[in-house]
């Protein structure tokens, strides 16, 4: 089981997501993915549907248009499938 943490930068448009995760609730390091946003997205939420755990996956939002923490139910996350819809559910 692991728990996520994710910190989002940038704004609207142009933005960067960097993905974290623990499997012990103290040391995170980096998932290292790559590719676009979109990919990078994409294999979170595989990560997620084999790996995570029923804990809410902390999201630190650091953009231009805002800065909040916010948290995201597994199942919420894992029915937006496209990045640029997970951005605008964070705007809400």
């Amino acid at each position: 089981m692991k728990l996520f943490k994710l910190t989002v930068t940038g704004n609207d448009k142009e933005f960067s997501i960097n993905y974290t995760a623990s499997s012990n609730f103290l040391d995170y390091s980096d998932c290292e993915f790559i590719g676009n946003q979109q990919e990078k997205y994409e294999m979170f939420l595989v990560d997620l549907q084999k790996s995570g755990g029923p804990q809410p996956i902390h999201i630190k939002v650091k953009m231009t248009t805002q800065i909040v923490d916010r948290a995201f139910s597994k199942n919420d996350l894992l029915k937006t499938k496209d990045v640029n819809d997970f951005i605008k559910k964070l705007s809400r």
